[in-house]
């Protein structure tokens, strides 16, 4: 298993989480009407699968701080992206909110609400960084300043509400440290679990009601860590730009699908 495979299969999920949260429900009943049941649960089964994204690119983003020549270019190009995907993020995502226009996108943006996960990765990357700039002085006093570092990071996760936020960056600094194939996906399946753990303490750990497409979420991360551990350590074709171009566009493709469906069934 390549990178360039892992790359495939993650915008693939990305993509049909995506779709399922842009189009949603009422653009595929648009589409497939009188068909409330079956379109509810497609949704639901792509966004369960979309959950397969994000521990993969969080592996990327590890394994590529380990061999990037560059890591301030690294971090340039995804905050560069970052910054690009942004108004495209908020098309896709808010354009649906009553009233929303330019001035809510600009108060928004203003409060530092960085939502693509652009940014997620671009301070996990970060947080690596700092520590390899620590780890090259030979000093362990020195690497205790990478702590404080590390959490001005993830208090800036947080305050951007960037996806996954602070889980996410810590996915990142997880698998960065972690130094095996096993080790990695172990930090996947824990993650996932825990992600799970967190949702459900949400509804006060009533666990007599456990849904179906909660679990579905929480074992299609899991699945992750199984592509984890195929993984060769080659980069297979190249993929760099593709999905650096890919992620703003198709959130603009699936937006523009959405209005038009939208228009056929207001």
């Amino acid at each position: 298993m390549t990178s360039f495979r892992l790359k495939v299969i993650a915008i693939i999920a990305m993509t049909l989480d995506h779709a399922a949260k842009i189009i949603g429900q009422a653009g595929l009943m648009t589409i497939f009407p009188n068909a409330v049941s079956v379109t509810y649960d497609i949704i639901k089964i792509m966004e369960g699968l979309g959950r397969l994204a994000f521990p993969l690119f969080a592996f990327m983003i590890a394994e590529g701080c380990r061999k990037t020549h560059s890591m301030p270019r690294y971090i340039g190009r995804l905050s560069l992206f970052a910054l690009i995907s942004e108004p495209f993020y908020y098309f896709a995502f808010r354009m649906n909110m009553p009233n929303f226009g330019l001035d809510n996108f600009l108060n928004l943006l203003i409060h530092l609400n960085l939502t693509n996960v652009f940014f997620t990765l671009a301070l996990g990357a970060a947080a690596i960084y700092i520590y390899q700039l620590l780890e090259h002085k030979n000093s362990k006093k020195l690497l205790l300043l990478f702590i404080p570092a590390f959490l001005v990071i993830l208090y800036l996760a947080g305050r951007t509400h960037c996806d996954y936020d602070i889980a996410g960056v810590l996915l990142i600094a997880a698998l960065y440290f972690a130094g095996t194939k096993k080790m990695q996906a172990a930090v996947v399946a824990v993650w996932a679990v825990g992600l799970y753990i967190l949702y459900q303490a949400d509804f006060g750990f009533n666990w007599s009601q456990v849904w179906t497409f909660p679990i579905i979420n929480c074992v299609c991360a899991s699945l992750a860590c199984v592509l984890i551990w195929f993984y060769n350590g080659e980069r297979g074709r190249p993929l760099k730009w593709c999905f650096y171009i890919y992620y703003p566009a198709h959130l603009l493709l699936l937006s523009l699908i959405s209005v038009g469906l939208s228009r056929i069934n207001p």
